[in-house]
C-alpha cells in the first residue's frame, strides 16, 4: 500500500469529501460533519451520502458512494460497524483514496469486532485505500477548513498555527478543546482511533516535512512498531520537537486502554527507554501535552539552561527553584549591571528570583507599569540569562498587552508567563491576550518553569543527535 507524505497528505488536503451516515439534524453524525465542512470554510467538493435524502444544507445527497459521479479523495464513514464492509466495497468502486472510519464496534469491542476490523483493513489494503480509525473523530486542518468531527463544535473558528496534535483519543478533537477562546494555533489534528492502518509513523513522516508544523504532540496508548518509531523520531527531531504523552503506567490503565482502542500495552519502562533513545520529549498529562508546545510554537529556542525568574512572593520563588533544579535548569547568576538596575528600582529586587512582593506596596498604581517592564528588560538584556519565567501581576491586567508588545521579539530569549489572580475569568482573558502576542502563559509558575526546561532539553537532544 502506498505510504509517505503524498498518501497521508490526501487525508489533510483532499479536493473532495464524501460523508456517509445519518443526515438527521442533531448533535452527532453525518449532518454535523457536513455542516462543519461548510461552516469552517472547506472549499472542496462535498458529497453527503444517504439513500433516504435528496438534499441537505444546499447539497445534493447520493444514495451510495459508488453512485457519486467522480472519484472521491476522502470518504468519512459513520454507520453501524456491520455496514462498513459494504461501504468499503463502494469506496473501492469509486476509486476513493483515503477513508476515515468514525464507527466503533471493532477491535476495542470484542472478538467479532476484531475480525470485522481485519476484514475491512484487508479490503482497503488490497485496493490501495488508506484508512484512519476505526473509532475516531478524524482530522482537522484549519488552513483549508477541513474539520471532520462528528460531534457538534460550539465555536466558529480554529486558528491556524504550527502545533500538530495527534492521538488515540477524541479528547484532542476540536469538539473538546477551547481552541477559539484560547486562540490556540493548530496546524493539524488527527485522532488515530484503533490504528488499523494509518498510525504515528505515517504522521511523523508527513508532519516532519509539513512546512505549517513546527512542533508535534502525540498521545499514544500503543506504538505499533517500536523500532521504526524510534528511527522516524530520530529523523524528525533535528528539524522539530516531538512531544509524547504515553499513558498506561499501571495495570489498571493498561486494561482500560484495551477496552478503549484495543491497544495491548507493554511495560512502561520499555516505552520510556524507547522514547528516550528516540529523542522524544515525554510529558505526564494532557494539559502538558497541549500546553508545552506553545513555547516551541511562538518563542525562540533557548541558547542555554540559565533561568531567571520573576515572582510575586518568596514562596513561589522557592518552589520554582526546586522545579528548575529537578528539570536541569540553573538559576542564572545575574551580572553586576543587572543587579544595579534592579537595585535602582528597589533594593529588595536585586536577586534571582526577582521577588516583586516586598516592593509592591511602594509601587502601587501607575508606577507599577513603569518599573515592571524595566525589570523584565533588565533580565532579558543580561548575557547570563537564557530563559525567563515571569509572573504577570494582576494589578497590570489592563496594561500587560502594552508592556509585552514592545518586548516580544526584541530579545532572543525564551519566555513563559503565569498570571497569579483572584479571578478565574480574568486569568483566561489575560492568558489569551498574551498568547495572541506570542507569550505562552500557564496556570502557575512551576508549569511555566517546566515548559522552559523542556525547551532546553530539546536543544540538548537536538544537538546530541546532530553530533551523533
Amino acid at each position: 500500500m502506498q505510504s509517505g507524505p503524498n498518501a497521508i497528505g490526501t487525508l489533510f488536503e483532499p479536493d473532495s469529501v464524501a460523508v456517509v451516515g445519518s443526515l438527521r439534524e442533531g448533535g452527532f453524525g453525518g449532518y454535523v460533519t457536513t455542516k462543519h465542512l461548510l461552516d469552517f470554510g472547506y472549499k472542496g467538493k462535498i458529497f453527503p451520502v444517504n439513500p433516504h435524502y435528496d438534499s441537505i444544507l444546499g447539497l445534493k445527497v447520493y444514495p451510495t458512494v459508488n453512485e457519486i459521479p467522480e472519484g472521491v479523495d476522502l470518504v468519512i464513514i459513520m454507520t453501524g460497524a456491520g455496514a462498513v464492509p459494504r461501504i468499503m466495497e463502494e469506496c473501492v468502486e469509486n476509486r476513493t483514496r483515503v477513508a476515515i472510519i468514525v464507527s466503533d464496534g471493532f477491535t476495542e469491542r470484542d472478538v467479532e469486532g476484531a475480525g470485522l476490523q481485519r476484514q475491512v483493513s484487508a479490503m482497503a489494503r488490497t485496493a490501495g485505500i488508506r484508512l484512519l480509525g476505526p473509532n475516531t473523530v478524524g482530522v482537522a486542518n484549519p488552513s483549508n477548513g477541513l474539520v471532520t468531527s462528528p460531534y457538534r463544535i460550539i465555536y466558529e473558528r480554529i486558528f491556524s498555527g504550527s502545533i500538530a496534535i495527534c492521538g488515540q483519543t477524541g479528547l484532542i478533537g476540536p469538539q473538546n478543546l477551547a481552541l477559539e477562546e484560547t486562540h490556540y494555533g493548530v496546524s493539524k489534528i488527527c485522532d488515530f482511533g484503533n490504528k488499523c492502518d494509518i498510525d504515528e509513523i505515517d504522521l511523523l513522516q508527513y508532519l516532519g516535512g509539513d512546512d505549517q508544523t513546527s512542533v508535534i504532540a502525540f498521545h499514544l496508548e500503543q506504538i505499533n512498531n517500536g523500532r521504526a518509531f524510534v528511527e522516524k523520531v530520530r529523523e524528525v527531531v533535528p528539524k522539530k520537537p516531538v512531544i509524547v504523552l504515553r499513558p498506561g503506567r499501571t495495570e489498571a490503565s493498561r486494561q482500560a486502554m484495551a477496552s478503549h482502542t484495543g491497544s495491548l500495552a507493554g511495560d512502561d519502562s520499555v516505552y520510556q527507554g524507547a522514547l528516550r533513545q528516540a529523542g522524544a520529549l515525554r510529558v505526564d498529562s494532557l494539559a502538558e501535552l497541549l500546553g508545552f508546545p506553545r513555547v516551541f510554537a511562538c518563542q525562540p529556542l533557548p541558547a542555554g539552561n540559565r533561568l531567571a525568574m520573576i515572582t510575586i512572593s518568596g514562596g513561589a520563588g522557592v518552589m520554582g527553584v526546586d522545579v528548575a533544579a529537578s528539570r536541569g535548569l540553573f538559576m542564572a547568576k545575574l551580572s553586576p549591571s543587572t543587579l544595579n538596575k534592579l537595585a535602582g528600582i528597589s533594593p529588595v529586587l536585586a536577586g534571582n528570583p526577582v521577588d516583586l512582593g516586598p516592593a509592591l506596596p511602594a509601587y502601587r498604581g501607575g508606577a507599577l507599569v513603569t518599573y515592571y517592564p524595566a525589570i523584565v528588560e533588565a533580565l532579558l538584556e543580561d548575557p547570563n540569562v537564557d530563559c525567563l519565567a515571569l509572573a504577570c501581576p494582576w494589578a497590570l491586567r489592563k496594561r500587560l498587552t502594552e508592556v509585552f508588545a514592545s518586548l516580544l521579539g526584541k530579545y532572543p530569549k525564551t519566555m513563559a508567563a503565569w498570571v497569579p489572580s483572584p479571578s478565574v475569568s480574568g486569568v483566561w482573558e489575560i492568558e489569551r491576550d498574551l498568547e495572541i502576542l506570542g507569550l505562552p502563559a500557564f496556570a502557575d509558575g512551576d508549569t511555566a518553569v517546566k515548559a522552559l526546561a523542556m525547551a532546553c532539553e530539546y536543544v540538548r537532544i537536538r544537538s546530541s543527535l546532530k553530533d551523533a
